[in-house]
């Protein structure tokens, strides 16, 4: 990085060329290796015209270093409107305090001009407004303003009245501002003006971006000119940032034309805009670009995983329809502790397919053992995204009108996990229910740790005398009766099969 020497005296002789200069701010410098240059981008309140601008580049040119063959000087004028530091202040605390500004509304930040000086005030919650003085988020939200407004700055919080303040605890507002939260954030440190001098440093990961508005960065892997059917010019522009790729248009304008067309493909850029569809597609629409260096230190970060609700939202779980055990064994009268000390899950998922990554869910089915009996079931159909085979459907009975109105499964697995949290689970062929059930958690940011207990194992170790070991021979030998191939009464027999083994278990040992 380039470092100017004496910069306080620097920007002192540039300031001290005329009135008109007293609040002329450096931006940002930019430095081209390649073409040996370097170019001082700078701001003030007031118009600066070409004979001025001359002297700012004399002063420019006596303070660099020989190295640079050509110094070319940029000033834009920037004044401290209240409604644009506004919009500034908003931006900087969203992006990069979401903690604090999840309560954060646009009316909540007010701002008035004192001569040279700002004053701005936050309107937050007594938490937020602690936090903001105590952690040092007003130091640096007022060296971001000072830094991009020729003004300077103060501010100064107001406590939300209480009547104002969102419950935590409403579950609707909680998982819809964690979901904000979850954003992962690259930080840029140089940014070089092309559209926007005041554009955020904090850029969402690629690999996080949902529909709306984002600030996103990358290296530019593609960009070419394009024109409309009018004419006009436009770039297509694609991007990589490490953790995901994008791509995008780019409608353009006079004042930026040039220096669009020259990037290239390797230069990195930071652009503020929108992802939404197009003919079916995704597609980022980008609104400013600014060119900028994207950090060569940059490891991604692990996303933190979503937590369990803590409310069931769509399909609840329904006491248990029958927990009688029909079996010609009785091991046992009194229970084992390891079944009854324990609560356990027992499910079994229809799917639309074998390849857990190419299928989807149809049905799951779940009953909960509480106390060595089932107590609860929990049941639904689900709509999958890929089709369901002429054989599935002879198998299961699960054609795709019976689906065609259910919901989906990152609709119903929340209240799934709500309904194993702290259980062990049981499954037939435990693999290849566990490959879905982790497949799907993991696309919706959810990790399943829970441990898991495989009957099918358990009934080649407790039957050791059968010649086969699938849930239907196995119920069969417990005189278990019921519907195969339906979720529910699947999990209700492996259910009553593994309460049956579980006492097999305790006597042998």
């Amino acid at each position: 990085m380039y470092t100017i020497k004496n910069s306080t005296e620097f920007l002192s002789a540039v300031s001290g060329l005329d009135e008109r200069l007293k609040n002329i701010k450096l931006n940002s410098v930019e430095v081209d290796k390649q073409n040996n240059s370097i170019a001082y981008n700078f701001i003030c309140d007031k118009a600066v015209d070409n004979d001025l601008k001359e002297k700012i580049l004399d002063v420019c040119e006596k303070n660099t270093a020989r190295v640079f063959s050509k110094v070319v000087v940029a000033v834009t004028k920037i004044v401290a409107n209240v409604d644009l530091v506004n919009q500034a202040i908003y931006r900087f605390l969203k992006d990069n305090y979401p903690s604090v500004s999840i309560f954060l509304d646009p009316g909540d930040v007010s701002s008035v001009t004192d001569g040279d000086l700002v004053r701005y005030k936050l309107r937050l919650t007594k938490d937020g407004a602690e936090y903001v003085v105590k952690n040092g988020a007003m130091k640096n939200l007022d060296a971001y303003l000072s830094k991009n407004f020729c003004a300077e700055f103060a501010g100064s919080t107001e406590i939300k009245p209480d009547n104002l303040s969102i419950d935590l605890l409403q579950e609707e507002v909680f998982a819809g501002e964690l979901e904000k939260i979850e954003y992962r954030m690259i930080k840029i440190k140089e940014i070089y003006v092309i559209d926007d001098a005041l554009m955020d440093r904090s850029a969402v990961y690629l690999e996080d971006i949902t529909e709306g508005p984002h600030v996103v960065c990358g290296r530019i892997t593609e960009i070419s000119e394009k024109e409309t059917k009018t004419g006009k010019p436009f770039f297509v522009i694609y991007i990589d940032d490490t953790t995901g790729s994008l791509g995008g248009v780019y409608f353009s304008k006079k004042a930026t034309y040039g220096k669009i067309k020259g990037l290239k493909v390797g230069d990195a850029i930071i652009a503020r805009g929108s992802l939404g569809e197009y003919n079916g597609r995704k597609s980022f629409t980008f609104d400013k670009i600014n060119k900028c260096v994207f950090p060569e230190d940059f490891v991604k970060k692990a996303k933190n995983k979503k937590t369990v609700p803590r409310n069931y939202k769509m399909i609840f779980p329904e006491k248990a329809t029958s927990v009688k055990v029909s079996t010609v064994f009785d091991y046992n009268a009194v229970l084992p502790e390891e079944l009854t000390n324990r609560t356990y899950v027992v499910f079994d998922f229809e799917t639309t397919g074998v390849d857990y990554m190419n299928n989807g869910i149809t049905e799951i089915g779940a009953v909960k053992i509480v106390n060595g009996k089932i107590a609860e079931q929990f049941t639904t159909l689900v709509k999958p995204e890929y089709p369901i085979s002429a054989e599935n459907i002879g198998i299961t009975g699960i054609t795709p009108e019976m689906v065609k109105d259910s919901p989906k499964i990152e609709q119903v697995l929340p209240d799934f996990l709500k309904f194993i949290e702290y259980s062990v689970l049981v499954a037939h062929n435990a693999s290849f229910d566990m490959s879905f059930l982790r497949r799907f958690a993991r696309e919706s940011d959810y990790e399943v740790n829970n441990s898991v207990m495989d009957t099918l194992e358990m009934a080649r170790r407790c039957l050791p005398s059968l010649k086969h070991h699938d849930l239907q021979t196995v119920a069969d030998h417990f005189n278990i009766v019921f519907h195969h191939h339906r979720a529910l009464a699947d999990a209700y027999a492996t259910a009553e099969a593994f309460i049956e083994m579980m006492k097999i278990k305790y006597k042998n040992d």
